[in-house]
């Protein structure tokens, strides 16, 4: 049933020049089927319809609905639900580091290793109460079990060990000349592709001049997304400008990537060490919700029928209406789109890619599409000629 839709990426270069195109078959009008639909009919739908960032959507609309219905659950329940997409995220950045950066150094994938982290991870979703949990109004204060606690150590163990060789917080605490004396030591498959990214000339190609997304009041995004609808859903921007919201944002303030982007801007090197922080950074939030029985705060919404959900891909949006029992109007807004749009931090990334020759630069193509959206479906055409 699910109707992802993919990205059509072009990339034509005249000498040195870089020019791109982006279009998109993304189901963007998915929503308004669910016009008229019960409410339990569409939180039953939302996971079967988008399979990638399935739990993120669900807990979005299930947010957004109870917003609407202003029938707001405990926090218990809200703390569940973000280590829920938080385990969703960490899987999503953790995979492409597992199945992706071997096979750019020439190694196998560590298939055995990847298998055990992919099905604790799922099974670890599984052990929440969807029925429960997913479902509007829900109000259940079920305790951390052992088994949870069980599976979240074995598989913080297991990514510690193949991402990192080390406890996560001996490389957190690590400014950039110690993350690449890590790198040089080669222990696992992430420090050596890592340390071959050092190595080429063009690891910080890439970089964009599109901003971050700025805070907008909720009653303005509401505004935004009422008027314009479609249009905006599509090609968002804010007062006349693109902006990034990408899972980057979470690490722009982190020290090193900080520095790194002021040094030699957020390219393809920048990235990738950011996404080895993001993955540290879920994995200490994961520590704290399953170990230290934290309880994790969700983004808060002020504006009724509104919800955002901090996702792998980065911040998502529903915006829903009522009609009763049953929906009326749906829109969800992705932050692909922001980070995809014709003139957005995509678009111009791969403007500044570096030129050598085809297969360098396809290689760049695919590392920063990657960097920017981690499950993003898409096709990429690389057309040498005249530059539009």
């Amino acid at each position: 049933m699910s109707i992802q839709g993919e990205l059509t990426i072009s990339l034509s270069h005249q000498g040195a020049t870089l020019h791109s195109e982006i279009t998109s078959s993304r189901p963007l009008h998915a929503p308004q089927l669910f016009s008229g639909k019960p409410i339990d009919q569409v939180l039953k739908t939302i996971p079967l319809l988008f399979n990638i960032c399935a739990k993120a959507q669900a807990v979005t609309a299930v947010r957004a609905i109870e917003s609407a219905l202003s029938s707001p659950v405990n926090d218990h329940v809200e703390s569940q639900r973000e280590a829920l997409v938080a385990i969703e995220s960490l899987r999503e950045q953790s995979l492409q580091v597992m199945m992706d950066w071997p096979s750019r150094i020439g190694e196998p994938l560590n298939t055995e290793m990847l298998s055990d982290i992919v099905q604790s991870l799922n099974k670890l979703m599984h052990t929440f109460e969807p029925k429960q949990l997913l479902s509007h109004g829900a109000n259940i204060e079920a305790p951390i079990s052992l088994e949870q606690s069980a599976l979240w150590e074995h598989c913080a163990t297991q990514l510690s060990v193949v991402i990192f060789g080390e406890e996560i917080s001996c490389w957190q605490q690590g400014e950039q000349a110690e993350i690449e004396h890590w790198a040089t030591q080669k222990q696992t498959q992430a420090a050596r592709f890592i340390a071959w990214l050092m190595a080429q000339d063009w690891k910080y190609a890439g970089h964009s001049k599109i901003a971050l997304l700025p805070e907008i009041s909720d009653y303005e995004l509401m505004t935004k997304i009422s008027t314009e609808q479609q249009r905006f859903i599509a090609q968002p921007d804010w007062q006349s400008s693109c902006y990034e919201a990408s899972w980057f944002n979470h690490q722009s303030e982190h020290s090193v990537i900080k520095k790194l982007t002021k040094e030699k801007g957020n390219g393809i090197y920048t990235r990738m060490l950011a996404r080895l922080t993001e993955i540290a950074d879920l994995m200490t939030k994961l520590n704290n919700f399953f170990i230290l029985k934290k309880r994790l705060a969700p983004p808060v919404c002020k504006v009724k029928g509104l919800a955002n959900t901090d996702a792998a891909r980065g911040r998502l949006t529903h915006y829903v209406s009522l009609d009763g029992d049953c929906i009326d109007t749906f829109y969800i807004l992705a932050p692909t789109e922001w980070n995809f749009h014709p003139r957005g931090v995509a678009a111009n990334s791969l403007n500044n890619l570096s030129y050598n020759d085809l297969n360098t630069l396809k290689i760049q193509a695919d590392l920063l599409i990657h960097a920017i959206d981690p499950c993003v479906g898409y096709q990429l055409q690389i057309n040498h000629g005249v530059v539009h």
